[in-house]
């Protein structure tokens, strides 16, 4: 049976404006071809993925001059004072037991896919055109967030970090405030996936997404992100019975050590078998430091299908996603 469309284009709007961009709805797909069109820069477009049916915003930036951008290096900054007392910006049950990743590492998997934004949050690659980030990084529940266009993405390069910036940013729609709807539903739809303008070179190992299991009050669980505006890379570990208060499909609540920056980085569960592979199995959230919880968006099943129709390739080509999803026979959103 042949695959079915997978995208529905439902509408599309200028920028700033609030004007629509097209007179009639048309369809990303061009009448006499199975390719999809690429939307104008500039503009916001509501995309239906099946099977889940979850319709997700897209917006589609500007170019931006790269030229001498690409290839400015931003140093670390000195890791001598590896440990110190928590400031008011972070977040700490019991003793901080945070752990600053070395500088020499940045070059290793999984910390060179560990990436710091501007917007003052931490991103994951999933692939080398992909991030997984939080929605709130880029939206706040109405609207995207000003001059996404200048969104800084600062990538582990050997000691320090290369510089990149968006082409696209994609974000549920079910990430947006409505009336009746409590922010602590939304949780579920914090996430966020960005595109780069260029590729990053010469990287070859990522995390797979994987859906929650019974087992993770026995897993390794662990995340990597960058605290308030340093570019130390710090690691926070959240392990055993006492760190998951609660958890469902959706959302999981635990007390794992944070601070303010780490925001979209994704947590991960350590493989049994082999310690340095790392699974995605959610997005942090938010922290509620009057309950003292940590909140993750955790990635379903579905959730994982929709990213991996985003992803497409790269998902399947560099082992991100299920080999037996069959939304991987889909296209990318947007092919330019």
């Amino acid at each position: 049976m042949e695959a079915v469309a997978v995208l529905l284009y439902i509408s599309s709007f200028r920028l700033l404006t609030g004007a629509r961009a097209h007179s009639n709805e048309t369809s990303l797909y061009n009448n006499s071809s199975s390719e999809l069109q690429l939307p104008h820069a500039g503009t916001e477009h509501l995309v239906q993925i099946f099977p889940s049916k979850q319709v997700y915003t897209v917006k589609v930036l500007p170019f931006v001059d790269q030229n001498n951008r690409l290839n400015k290096r931003v140093f670390l900054v000195s890791g001598k004072n590896q440990k110190r007392e928590p400031t008011k910006n972070e977040f700490v049950y019991g003793s901080d037991d945070r752990i600053a990743v070395e500088r020499y590492k940045l070059g290793q998997y999984p910390y060179f896919n560990v990436v710091k934004l501007s917007s003052g949050c931490t991103g994951t690659l999933l692939t080398p055109t992909f991030v997984l980030t939080a929605a709130h990084c880029v939206h706040d529940g109405r609207q995207f967030h000003e001059n996404m266009e200048m969104l800084k993405i600062l990538i582990p390069h050997k000691m320090g970090y290369r510089l990149h910036y968006a082409r696209e940013i994609i974000v549920p729609y079910k990430w947006q405030k409505t009336e009746g709807v409590p922010d602590t539903s939304r949780v579920a739809f914090d996430y966020a996936i960005i595109k780069l303008a260029i590729s990053v070179f010469g990287r070859h190992e990522f995390s797979p997404l994987r859906d929650i299991k019974s087992s993770i009050y026995s897993e390794k669980l662990c995340f990597f992100a960058f605290p308030n505006n340093e570019n130390m890379m710090w690691k926070s570990e959240c392990n055993g019975w006492d760190s998951f208060p609660w958890f469902n499909q959706n959302v999981l609540l635990n007390k794992c050590d944070s601070a303010r920056g780490n925001s979209g980085a994704t947590i991960l569960a350590q493989d049994n078998r082999h310690d340095n592979t790392y699974k995605i199995i959610g997005v942090l959230s938010s922290v509620i430091p009057e309950e003292h919880f940590t909140s993750f968006s955790l990635v379903t099943a579905d959730k994982i299908s929709d990213i991996c129709t985003m992803i497409h390739p790269e998902g399947r080509e560099y082992s991100v996603c299920p080999h037996l999803q069959a939304m991987l026979t889909a296209p990318r959103l947007y092919k330019g």
